[in-house]
Formats: structure tokens, C-alpha cells, sequence
């Protein structure tokens, strides 16, 4: 009974995710239309590998994606699809000191990104009391939608090498 239940849950994120896809290509049409902006088959091609993507991600790592799926698009396609989708509300654009540019898609959801400075690494989490206290916050003239918020430091793997560099020194 236990694997049926998990299936129906997997089978329903598919679902939503779907559905979510499905209105998300609708608001870059629209996008696209009110904007005089062409609809080409390549600009779809990247929205739907954007949105595969579960955490942050380069332009480098989606041009990488649509290779190896054997869709070749320009370069300068890829630029200024995402620029698109940027400007639609459709990703992120997250500039990260020392890192190239990544990206991710708008949620309504409240996180926080966790940024090692050492490998780059970026782990996202919730936390429920930030998620309160910045649900309760009035800004003033300013009604905000979401916020991302981010902690630059060490992740544990890194301060382990760190730690076992400093020790091998001694």
C-alpha cells in the first residue's frame, strides 16, 4: 500500500509540475506577444530545459544541456532567451561574487541561499522564523512578492579540507 500511496504522491507532483509548466509557457507567450518579441521554437526549447532544472544554474550548464540533447542553438540565442525569461518573471538572476551569473526559476516560495565562498556550492533552505518575520514586515510605499535572501560562508566539506589542510601543516 505504502508504494501505491508513494506513486499516487509522485505521479500528482508530475502533475502540478506539468500544469505549472503549462501556465509558465502561457505567461512567456503572452510575454512574447505583448512584447512584439518572435516566437520561436528555440526560445521554447529553452524554457522547457530552464524549467528541468531543480536548483541554480549558468548559461553554460543550459547551453551544455540543449548540446547534449542534440539542440543546437546559438549562444547568443541562449543570452537572450534567458534575458527574456528574466524580464517575463520567469527566472532569477542571481550574481553571486566570483561565481558566473546563475540563474533559477521565480517560485512564490521564501528561501535562503546558502553560499560557500570556497567551491561555490549553494545549498537552499526554508526557515519558517525568517519566513514570519519577513511575511509580518510592512515596507513602506512597497508590497513585496517574495524575497531571497543570502548567507555567505563554508560549507561543511570545505571546512573538513580546510581543517585536515591545517592539520597536515602542523
Amino acid at each position: 500500500m505504502a508504494n501505491l500511496s508513494n506513486f499516487v504522491a509522485n505521479e500528482n507532483h508530475v502533475m502540478n509540475d506539468a500544469l505549472n509548466n503549462s501556465a509558465i509557457k502561457k505567461k512567456f507567450t503572452e510575454f512574447l506577444e505583448t512584447g512584439n518579441y518572435r516566437k520561436t521554437p528555440e526560445r521554447f526549447a529553452i524554457l522547457k530545459k530552464t524549467l528541468s532544472f531543480s536548483n541554480t544554474f549558468t548559461i553554460e550548464q543550459l547551453n551544455t544541456q540543449l548540446e547534449d540533447e542534440a539542440y543546437h542553438v546559438s549562444r547568443a540565442t541562449v543570452y537572450n532567451t534567458v534575458e527574456l525569461l528574466t524580464k517575463a518573471g520567469i527566472l532569477h538572476k542571481l550574481c553571486i561574487e566570483g561565481l558566473p551569473t546563475q540563474y533559477e526559476k521565480v517560485t512564490s516560495v521564501n528561501y535562503t541561499h546558502l553560499i560557500c565562498k570556497k567551491c561555490g556550492k549553494i545549498k537552499n533552505v526554508k526557515d519558517s522564523n525568517l519566513e514570519r518575520y519577513m511575511n509580518a514586515k510592512k515596507f513602506n510605499a512597497f508590497q513585496s512578492s517574495f524575497y531571497v535572501m543570502c548567507v555567505y560562508g563554508v560549507c561543511n566539506a570545505c571546512a573538513r579540507k580546510i581543517k585536515k589542510n591545517n592539520i597536515q601543516k602542523q
